[in-house]
């Protein structure tokens, strides 16, 4: 409505299901066949377009605020790869970024495409929080019908986890998260709940996960409750 006279592509995975019909969109936008491109993260990377004046991002806060330690990196990344698509070359551009917390660290260095500040601030909170790269990640998952019984054999796990580091396994370093619901609490219905553990990815940690994934599995009060076990994890649950 905007726009009546624009030429609009529209790119994501429902419209460019194979290689050679991604190629061919941005193969016309870039001859100017197209005035403006919609899309997702997919037109944010590693693309050249000498004609694009304008760049705009869409709430910048879902992945901002999305509940994984990496939600700072990721987002910094993709506003950065964002913000470069206007003005290439020799042309001025623009980019706008939609977003609630303008004031926040990582929209003000993307903005600017400041990649030192925000190396130097988000290690520095990786360390203080003893997320990697300083430690390692197991992400404990369990899934079941009955959210309690999810729940409570959640609980169960961290107190059979948490006494082994205490006896047989006192040498290792852990440092265990309690059980919450994962971000999104239920899939196929089913209830799923997560829990961490900050550690080190050696012998030991994976002999302990092993041994407490076998015991715990053959409890008869855990038997509704599936349980998996996820060693620095590409995202969080």
């Amino acid at each position: 409505e905007l726009f009546p006279k624009a030429s609009i592509l529209r790119m994501n995975t429902d419209v460019t299901m194979s290689r050679l019909s991604y190629e061919k969109k941005f193969s016309q936008f870039s001859k100017g066949e197209y005035n403006l491109m919609i899309g997702t993260q997919m037109v944010a990377k590693g693309l050249d377009f000498p004609n694009v004046g304008l760049v705009g991002v869409i709430s910048a806060d879902q992945s901002l605020y999305g509940g994984d330690f990496r939600s700072f990196e990721t987002t910094f990344a993709l506003l950065t790869q964002v913000v470069g698509r206007a003005g290439r070359r020799d042309s001025t551009g623009k980019a706008i970024i939609q977003t609630y917390t303008p004031e926040n660290y990582v929209i003000e260095l993307a903005s600017r495409q400041d990649y030192a500040s925000f190396y130097e601030t988000e290690i520095a909170a990786r360390k203080m929080m003893r997320y990697p790269p300083y430690t390692d990640l197991c992400l404990f998952g369990f899934t079941g019908l009955v959210e309690a019984d999810v729940k409570q054999a959640a609980m169960r796990f961290m107190s059979m986890l948490k006494n082994a580091v205490t006896q047989e396994y006192k040498e290792l370093p852990v440092i265990v998260l309690d059980p919450t619901p994962a971000s999104v609490s239920r899939v196929a219905g089913k209830y799923r709940y997560k829990l961490l553990m900050k550690t080190r990815n050696n012998r030991m940690m994976r002999q302990m996960t092993a041994k407490l994934i076998t015991e715990f599995s053959r409890l008869s009060e855990n038997k509704s409750v599936a349980i998996f076990a996820d060693i620095n994890p590409i995202g969080i649950i």
